[in-house]
């Protein structure tokens, strides 16, 4: 999610006259080099550099304020979206160091969501929790998963990897966000300035997690 989330500032500098060469994790290295040259994280030394930067320290060089952010998509979608069709996604990833403070209980999701056309886009931990009436969408690796997330007219997950992708696409992307979050969502309020795309849904009262639901269950009603 970070890189994902990052990936953006490679282009910021590429604005500036700067040729970028893009360091990151295997699994998203096709995606990635689509735009840029690539190098796997174990192999970045061994590449000609002048500067290196980390991805999520970009704004301090760059300058940015909140104000210079850009929110608009960096990363094509990649199959048209089937109408009503719903992206879900529970919950992120176990070796998170707050995992336990964005976990919320599944049922409170399917609640919201039952009744749509909804979709899984949860793997591996806590997949099996998903009901019967939900289809899983293809999710074998991230190209796949960028696909199944670009057949989604909405996706609606916590602060997770997915949403990241989601956003970045420019999909209509709704986030559950915990009491303590992260900090790309700190600004009050439902918007972010790194994602026009991106609605949000924060819990109100730690370890209390029914509001942000009942206002998911609400404008699903008035969008569908």
């Amino acid at each position: 999610g970070d890189q994902i989330k990052s990936y953006r500032f490679a282009f910021d500098l590429q604005e500036r006259g700067n040729r970028v060469v893009i360091s990151c994790s295997t699994e998203l290295a096709s995606m990635f080099a689509e735009k840029f040259p690539v190098v796997e994280h174990n192999a970045a030394c061994g590449t000609y550099h002048d500067y290196w930067l980390p991805s999520m320290s970009a704004i301090v060089p760059l300058g940015y304020e909140y104000e210079d952010l850009k929110g608009t998509p960096y990363i094509e979608r990649i199959a048209d979206p089937i109408p009503g069709r719903v992206g879900v996604r529970w919950s992120g990833n176990p070796k998170f160091e707050h995992e336990q403070h964005r976990f919320f209980p599944a049922d409170l999701m399917f609640d919201a969501v039952k009744g749509y056309n909804c979709v899984s886009l949860q793997r591996d931990k806590d997949s099996e929790l998903k009901p019967e009436w939900m289809e899983q969408a293809p999710l074998d690796d991230w190209q796949t998963t960028r696909k199944s997330i670009s057949q989604c007219e909405l996706v609606i997950s916590s602060c997770t990897s997915v949403a990241h992708l989601a956003a970045a696409m420019g999909i209509e992307t709704w986030i559950v966000v915990p009491v303590l979050s992260y900090y790309i969502w700190a600004l009050p309020g439902k918007k972010t300035p790194y994602y026009n795309s991106v609605d949000l849904y924060r819990q109100k009262e730690y370890k209390k997690w029914s509001h942000p639901f009942e206002y998911i269950k609400q404008d699903l009603e008035m969008r569908y």
